[in-house]
């Protein structure tokens, strides 16, 4: 029989993108601490008794009833124990079994691409909408070498977040019609007021602000410590010269990343190409700092697009055509030039027949 005295645990279990690696960066390790850590503080409000009311926070008495407490990394993957709670007076081993089952129904609900049933595990949507939000934050982005899954007390896996998790959190807490009327839009970050649910950008091919309206369960993104250039996604309005003049129904709000995007495999139109060695290609803004843009010419690489994940699809097409277009035609077909880039693909790349 499970002692009730103990406390809850879990772990994190993150697998790389190659074999028997054990190692993570502490910057993704963080980022999963910091959004499981709001996810639990939010759970706790609601098996607390209690609701999120506009602009409200988590008192610290809850953030430190249901503080996740780090044990020693354990081999195999890279795994992360944690306890719920501690050995302070604040400390419910009842509150703490609670907000873990709810934590799990909805990590569970999540890994299963399961939107209808998570209100039955989660009731309350203003929380939930939160929570979704600290889900993105522990899943990895489309370019990312690595997933997590996460583990009971008894080691069994009971989720697992691969790069399909963030857009399938996304397509839950934005409806299809506002995704499609959505744009992004870079800018440097001035100013944020929490009362009018506002964050002022400038916009650099203008230089003008630019008022972002915000919804709440966006809210706690801007508790990061954010840098100067940000991107924002939402519903773009337009002034008399066709220029933004404010963004509305603002849905995403991150800082904008230009570190190397890594690739070691390309899946397209049921095509598989290996790398032979990972490239990292480094994106770069465009002069008005709206378009990320990735060139490699050896391999025939030009792309750009507004986001990383957005920049990584075109590169997955861009590369399947340059494979179909040079690296499968024969040197009767090809020019000099075309010839070079041929072999340079090649050289680069092996077709995987069959691939998953």
């Amino acid at each position: 029989m499970p002692d009730q005295t103990a406390p809850t645990s879990f772990s994190f279990h993150i697998e790389g993108g190659t074999a028997n690696n054990h190692a993570v960066p502490a910057a993704v390790l963080v980022q999963i601490l910091e959004n499981a850590q709001r996810a639990f503080e939010l759970i706790g409000v609601h098996v607390e008794g209690r609701g999120i009311k506009e602009r409200a926070r988590v008192s610290a008495a809850t953030s430190q009833r249901f503080q996740l407490v780090c044990q020693l990394p354990e081999s195999g993957s890279y795994a992360m124990p944690v306890t719920v709670g501690g050995a302070g007076e604040l400390f419910s081993v009842d509150l703490a079994n609670k907000a873990f089952g709810i934590f799990r129904g909805v990590m569970e609900k999540v890994s299963a691409r399961s939107s209808t049933d998570l209100a039955t595990v989660l009731p309350d949507n203003r929380i939930l909408r939160r929570v979704l939000e600290a889900v993105k934050g522990m899943a990895p982005r489309a370019d990312a070498q690595w997933k997590l899954s996460l583990h009971d007390a008894h080691d069994a896996a009971f989720a697992t977040f691969d790069i399909e998790t963030i857009p399938f959190v996304e397509e839950t807490l934005v409806p299809v019609e506002q995704r499609e009327a959505a744009r992004v839009v870079t800018g440097e970050l001035k100013s944020i007021d929490f009362t009018e649910r506002k964050v002022t950008i400038i916009y650099p091919p203008t230089n003008k602000e630019l008022a972002c309206i915000y919804e709440e369960a966006v809210e706690d993104l801007l508790y990061e410590k954010r840098r100067d250039l940000i991107q924002v996604t939402g519903r773009v309005l337009l002034d008399d010269q066709g220029a933004p003049k404010q963004i509305i129904d603002v849905t995403d709000i991150r800082d904008l990343d230009l570190s190397a995007l890594v690739l070691d495999t390309v899946r397209h139109a049921g095509l598989t190409l290996k790398a032979a060695t990972t490239l990292s290609l480094e994106p770069v803004l465009d002069e008005t700092k709206q378009l990320l843009c990735i060139e490699q010419a050896d391999l025939g690489i030009d792309v750009y697009a507004t986001t990383r994940e957005a920049v990584l699809a075109e590169l997955q097409e861009q590369i399947w055509m340059l494979w179909q277009e040079y690296a499968q035609a024969s040197d009767d077909e090809l020019d000099a030039p075309a010839r070079i880039l041929k072999q340079s693909l090649r050289a680069r790349f092996n077709e995987v027949p069959n691939a998953p």
